[in-house]
């Protein structure tokens, strides 16, 4: 049975003061080969970055030059095996439910979101999803992966596809290049939303398996 790699990131916030994004977006990169795309921060460090840049801990798109960027996103597409699927989450709109809960929140949507992905590929093979040990610089709640597990298993249920096998962790994105490069990809759909900027966005746009809005 072949098991696809899901690195799942990010991008916006869940405050609703003035300072707030007005979108959140949570991506997953869906990689056959997992290895080419941990690589890829490997490569831009070698090759892209100036030797005092070369000692961060973590590539970010926020922080990025738009050189790096496109370098980044330009290497994810040169990529066999790899979609893109993504929910934006207009925050204006959350349930009152949600915003109160902002664990549950994560939770719920990254469970739709990777549920409607495996769907899109015919919930065929496996899947080893990895979360970021940090979203929204607070480790998720206990719990969490059981709880993003049950979702997509009733979800797969529902619409009569027969069980996969998804096995889930969650790892510091310091540690991880599959989870940088997944920042950069929600970076991507984030400012097209938030700012109406598609610069970035255009280049990876042939990868999407699926984008869904909420609320």
């Amino acid at each position: 049975m072949h098991t696809s790699t899901v690195f799942v990131d990010e991008s916006g916030d869940l405050g609703f003061g003035s300072g707030s994004s007005r979108y959140i977006t949570i991506g997953a990169l869906i990689a056959d080969c997992p290895d080419d795309v941990r690589r890829i921060p490997l490569h831009i460090r070698k090759r892209k970055l100036k030797k005092r840049l070369r000692q961060k801990p973590e590539l970010e798109f926020h922080n990025s030059c738009p050189e790096l960027r496109k370098s980044v996103l330009g290497m994810v597409m040169a990529l066999q095996g790899v979609s893109i699927a993504s929910v934006t989450v207009d925050k204006r709109s959350m349930p009152w439910h949600l915003r109160r809960s902002p664990e549950r929140f994560y939770e719920e949507v990254c469970g739709e979101l990777l549920s409607a992905a495996i769907v899109a590929r015919g919930g065929r093979g496996s899947y080893r999803i990895v979360f970021d040990a940090r979203p929204h610089n607070r480790p998720p709640s206990y719990g969490f992966e059981e709880g993003v597990r049950e979702i997509i298993e009733e979800s797969l249920f529902r619409v009569g596809l027969l069980p996969v096998r998804i096995d889930i962790s969650v790892i510091d994105s310091h540690n991880s290049g599959g989870l940088q490069v997944a920042d950069f990809i929600v970076g991507a759909v984030q400012r097209k939303n938030e700012r109406g900027d598609p610069t970035y966005y255009d280049i990876i746009a042939p990868a999407m398996l699926l984008e869904k809005k909420l609320y």
